[in-house]
């Protein structure tokens, strides 16, 4: 049996940027044992395997895989395999524009895919509803984890605790007071995959806000030791619960529409732009989550 993979760059418009995925288009005669080899052959933090569905409800069923086990979503992976699908046509696009339902682990999920001047496809993923999870009242010990201090955790206009959200996959939101204090962060990984396994989450999500303007400016470094990633480029999951987090804590005001552009993956020189757009309808939001990807190689597996 061979199966094409492709190897893709999520959330950057040139090699080598963003985050890496690999994409199995065609799932057929693969049980949930192979494609986790398959994963952990592809040696990258995440592989989306996405299968053609005939029902009604939704387009495409799309599994994820970490090398080490299956998770309920993932926004890169999401937007590897959508791009690759625009790319290679498999997708009928017209007037620019496509959206199609995908069904995860984590419910049925839209996917936009539309394309930009440069011919260049923007897939823009609708996340889960977003989530609170619980509050980090003392900072000590996350803080001691993530090798910086008490007081070095907060945003510079406002006095913000960490918590755990998900719009999709719960993790830590970690604001820190600048840059430099976001920069300095070397965590204690072994102690962090224990600390995250304790607490039912993926990882920790560090960020701080570079401008308020709109769009709103964030840089971020996204930490899951616990799930065989020590550090990940671009994650889309843990920046739509961002938006939740600093919505949800009066950090920005929302109408009806608030923007934001994450950077992450700069102090692995393999820099990502995640846009994020919020929406409130009936007082309850709705975040999407995406960018473009570019392919990187493509090839076969011999099972």
């Amino acid at each position: 049996m061979e199966k094409i993979y492709y190897q893709i760059d999520a959330f950057t418009n040139r090699v080598f940027g963003g985050n890496p995925a690999a994409v199995i288009l065609d799932v057929d005669g693969l049980d949930r044992n192979q494609m986790l080899k398959i994963a952990r052959e592809m040696a990258l933090s995440e592989t989306a395997f996405v299968k053609k569905s005939d029902k009604k409800e939704y387009d495409y069923e799309v599994r994820f895989f970490t090398p080490t086990e299956e998770v309920d979503l993932c926004g890169h992976a999401t937007i590897a395999a959508f791009s690759i699908m625009a790319k290679k046509n498999i997708l009928k696009i017209k007037d620019n524009k496509i959206t199609v339902r995908q069904k995860t682990l984590a419910g049925i999920l839209p996917v936009e895919i539309c394309f930009n001047k440069a011919n260049m496809p923007r897939v823009m993923m609708t996340q889960s509803k977003p989530k609170y999870i619980f509050k980090l009242e003392k900072k000590d010990e996350i803080a001691s984890i993530m090798g910086i201090d008490n007081e070095e955790i907060g945003l510079k206009e406002h006095d913000a605790l960490p918590m755990a959200f998900s719009t999709g996959l719960p993790d830590i939101m970690l604001p820190v007071k600048n840059i430099d204090v976001l920069k300095k962060i070397n965590p204690d990984f072994s102690r962090l995959s224990k600390y995250s396994r304790e607490r039912g989450v993926v990882g920790v999500h560090a960020f701080t806000i570079k401008d308020y303007g709109n769009p709103i400016l964030v840089s971020c470094r996204n930490f899951a030791p616990a799930y065989g990633i020590n550090e990940e480029a671009a994650t889309g999951t843990s920046n739509g619960a961002l938006a939740a987090y600093i919505i949800k804590n009066d950090i920005i005001d929302i109408d009806e529409k608030v923007d934001l552009i994450c950077e992450q993956g700069y102090f692995m020189d393999r820099p990502s732009q995640i846009f994020v757009e919020v929406t409130k309808n009936n007082n309850e939001l709705i975040i999407k989550v995406g960018g473009e990807a570019v392919l990187v190689m493509e090839g076969k597996i011999y099972l």
